[in-house]
């Protein structure tokens, strides 16, 4: 089986931070050092450096024809040390036909798939979960993080005393728990069935397929779905203009930006 390959659907208008108009991937939340000194680091870079410390050095981003904009600044990816290729998602068909357009090149390969507008805790995250998943051997790995507003995102019921995955559900008004999943490792069985989904729900489209639904219908299907707690992780939302309040305050605070400079 070929090496591991990043994925990072970024098509999404980012309607939730109306009026702010430009790419949600590039506004710039906290710093990266560079030669001692520090730069700032957009929203999209986060995701990216975690996939390439979990051992990721090649990555797809799938854009839409508006977000120009996020390939001229990220452009090869070699300032990241990765090699990145673009993907064009031309009608907004929904986040699992995104992934899916990517499929020539997932079908041999470990795929390891992170959101632009999200950055999640410890930054080894992805590096622990591909770690969990070649050991459990699972065709699905989540990475769960503790959330506040489980109710606003996809909370993960676990099976007490397993890493087995019981139940996915997608912006419930009840959570079951204060979690939910912000990363994804996947083998080649969950890219096909994917492929599958994504296809039935352009023939018949009823609803938006949502990549929850996808999950659960792994799981229906008897894949393995397994899930990886991080019980002291974080997890920041920056689609919407207070969650990039919170994250700023969380990751740009005085004393730590300070700490960093050099004297």
């Amino acid at each position: 089986m070929a090496g591991r390959l990043g994925i990072v659907p970024a098509a999404g208008v980012g309607a939730r931070l109306s009026p702010y108009r430009a790419p949600k991937e590039l506004i710039q939340v906290g710093y990266r050092e560079v030669d001692g000194r520090l730069v700032p680091k957009a929203a999209v870079e986060h995701v990216l450096t975690a996939m390439h410390d979990g051992g990721v050095d090649s990555a797809f981003l799938v854009l839409s024809p508006a977000k120009w904009d996020v390939f001229l600044y990220l452009g090869s990816g070699r300032h990241l040390g990765m090699d990145l290729g673009y993907l064009c998602q031309e009608v907004p068909l929904g986040m699992p036909h995104a992934l899916d357009l990517a499929h020539p090149f997932m079908t041999d390969r470990t795929v390891c798939m992170g959101m632009p507008d999200t950055i999640v805790a410890p930054g080894d995250c992805f590096a622990r979960l591909v770690d969990f998943h070649d050991a459990t051997g699972a065709d699905l790995s989540l990475g769960v993080f503790p959330t506040a507003t489980p109710q606003a995102l996809a909370p993960v019921v676990i099976e007490p005393g397993s890493q087995r995955v019981l139940a996915i559900v997608d912006k419930p008004e009840h959570p079951p728990v204060a979690n939910t999943w912000g990363i994804a490792v996947w083998s080649p069985v969950f890219t096909e069935l994917l492929h599958g989904h994504v296809a039935s729900a352009l023939v018949a489209p009823a609803r938006e397929l949502l990549l929850s639904d996808v999950f659960v219908a792994a799981m229906t299907a008897g894949l393995t779905v397994n899930a990886l707690e991080f019980t002291a992780g974080e997890y920041h939302d920056i689609g919407t203009p207070e969650g990039v309040v919170r994250t700023r305050a969380r990751l740009e605070s005085a004393a730590g930006t300070l700490a960093m400079l050099p004297t």
